[in-house]
């Protein structure tokens, strides 16, 4: 990933989406917000007990930065499934003012419409984006291990496919900061469900370590269903970066025990005009 830094804020962005100048794709971290403990400070999530004034301060100084309308941040309700919403500039501005008005049973969107920021809002989950610069179609989509074990990454490419008449093979697909293999402990009855879903394969990213204690990699899991979904592994950019092990840059809700906020994964389309970084 490549790191910016604009009125002290620091950004990162994907260096595969960055060549492509119609595309604004950016992951936040957690400094120079407004939020007080434990959400400090760049907390952009309405959902998780911070003060929703400060929350929208927040978003408005994301939004100045990369260069969009506070009130356009589109989100999606984020219920751990693996439902693919379609959307289009009607849905602009969903769940960018108040949390109930996200877009419902949802957690990846996709569009081909201009300048409608389509956000996840993550602590430990992947946010996972999407590109195809031969359909101009973008999409976003929030994985956990819930999402992961659905195939929230294959379904979304899959819609892709279905909606905008995508080449999965021309699909570009990035992988933001979320935690690592390092660190994302799960117990028997998660790692039973991967197997049963995904059969020998689960055991390339479910390990055993420290006498029977089990840890997902949610990385590698994600990028088996991209290549199985027809995506070339050299589209596919993986941050590798660990949020447990960075809470001083990122949101970590195992490593903060469930009490923090949560940075974002942003992807945009726009067809005039120049992105601010």
């Amino acid at each position: 990933m490549v790191e910016h830094e604009v009125f002290g804020i620091r950004f990162l962005t994907y260096e595969m989406f960055d060549r492509h100048l119609n595309v604004t794709n950016v992951v936040t971290t957690r400094h120079r917000g407004r939020s007080e403990a434990p959400f400090g400070s760049l907390n952009l999530a309405l959902h998780v007990g911070d003060d929703p004034d400060t929350v929208l301060e927040n978003r408005a100084i994301v939004s100045q930065l990369i260069g969009f309308e506070p009130e356009t941040f589109t989100v999606a309700e984020q219920v751990h499934s693996s439902h693919v919403a379609v959307v289009g500039t009607g849905d602009r501005g969903k769940g960018a003012i108040i949390e109930t008005d996200a877009i419902p049973l949802a957690d990846a969107m996709i569009t081909r419409a201009p300048d409608v920021p389509l956000t996840v809002l993550i602590a430990d989950c992947v946010a996972l984006s999407f590109f195809d610069p031969e359909r101009n179609a973008i999409g976003i989509a929030h994985a956990g291990w819930a999402g992961t074990l659905h195939r929230i990454a294959e379904k979304t490419v899959g819609k892709m496919a279905a909606e905008f008449d995508t080449d999965p093979s021309n699909v570009e697909v990035a992988m933001s900061p979320s935690i690592g293999p390092c660190h994302y402990e799960v117990g028997e009855d998660v790692a039973h469900a991967f197997e049963v879903e995904f059969g020998d394969d689960a055991g390339n990213f479910i390990k055993e370590y420290n006498e029977g204690n089990l840890r997902l990699d949610l990385w590698h899991a994600n990028k088996s269903q991209l290549i199985r979904a027809g995506v070339h592994e050299k589209n596919i950019e993986v941050a590798g970066l660990c949020t447990a092990c960075q809470t001083d840059v990122f949101y970590s809700h195992r490593a903060e025990k469930g009490g923090t906020g949560r940075f974002a994964g942003i992807m945009m389309l726009h067809f005039s005009g120049s992105r601010h970084y």
